[in-house]
């Protein structure tokens, strides 16, 4: 079991909490025992959550929709694709949907899943038997007696695309959505459409790296004011490295060492993309309000 206690909060606001009826621990079990992930070593190993991984998890017991502002590399595409993964092998009737940015994104998100079927075939000595498997989509069917002495019949699906794709989601019935690195996208008009498309029970996860001012930053902002419904988790450095690491790593970038390493959320978006100031002026003013505040 992690304990989560020695960790930064990543709530950063208070939205009403809901019986998502999703169990962490189930989750995180069966992809344990059937996923393997290739670590920072490049080498294969079980797939065992991470702190914000796991922490992550835990936050989807409550809220369905979910916003992350996170450093780099913390691991939330891999835990996310692994949950969609896991419903497409055993849930009944799921639509999973996992969006990029470029093609490239894209296509490191479907090999990965892919990699994971590969691994439950492997540790459960069968093969997973496709009603189709294409370029962006996979699908399964199965069947469960019921009651009355017939079957009942179940369609999953997991699709993987881009956030260019207009026409990617409309008209779906969407039980699970996950969006990487949706900042640089126009995320208002990426939710009128594929967000559109997702069930009322649907988890709707949207992890990020910050891009500056932009449509993000406005949904960020209204999730911290609790006017959108959206559980806004920012997720430090400290997540996944030591203080000394980080400090050493901030001091040898210079003025990107807060951009890849943010200590907040405010410094995330004040350091990335575009901004309405100087971010050199910004910085200064922040850190120089900080002082003031503190005496």
């Amino acid at each position: 079991m992690i304990d989560l206690s020695q960790y930064p909060n990543p709530l950063m606001n208070k939205p009403v909490k809901v019986d998502t009826g999703f169990k962490a621990d189930s989750y995180e079990r069966f992809m344990l025992d059937n996923f393997k992930i290739v670590d920072k070593n490049q080498q294969a190993v079980p797939f065992q959550v991470q702190p914000a991984q796991h922490s992550l998890n835990v936050m989807m017991q409550d809220y369905l929709d979910v916003l992350i502002l996170k450093a780099r590399k913390m691991g939330f595409s891999s835990d996310a694709l692994g949950i969609a993964t896991t419903k497409f092998l055993m849930g009944e009737n799921e639509k999973c949907v996992s969006m990029s940015f470029e093609q490239g994104a894209a296509e490191k998100q479907l090999s990965r899943a892919k990699y994971y079927i590969k691994s439950y075939e492997e540790a459960n000595q069968m093969k997973v038997n496709f009603k189709y498997n294409s370029k962006n989509t996979m699908a399964l069917e199965s069947k469960k007696a019921n009651a009355t002495g017939g079957y009942d019949y179940f369609q999953n699906i997991l699709q993987v695309g881009t956030f260019g794709n207009k026409s990617f989601g409309r008209g779906d019935d969407i039980s699970y959505l996950h969006l990487t690195e949706v900042s640089l996208a126009d995320l208002d008009e990426l939710m009128a459409g594929v967000g559109e498309a997702c069930l009322p029970m649907a988890h709707k996860v949207l992890e990020t790296t910050a891009n500056g001012f932009n449509t993000y930053k406005r949904t960020w902002d209204s999730a911290i004011l609790n006017e959108n419904g959206y559980a806004a988790l920012f997720y430090s450095p400290y997540w996944e490295y030591s203080k000394e690491y980080v400090d050493k790593k901030r001091n040898d970038l210079g003025r990107l060492g807060a951009q890849e390493f943010p200590l907040t959320d405010l410094e995330a978006f004040l350091t990335s993309g575009e901004t309405y100031f100087d971010q050199d002026a910004m910085r200064w003013y922040m850190e120089n309000t900080t002082e003031v505040m503190s005496l």
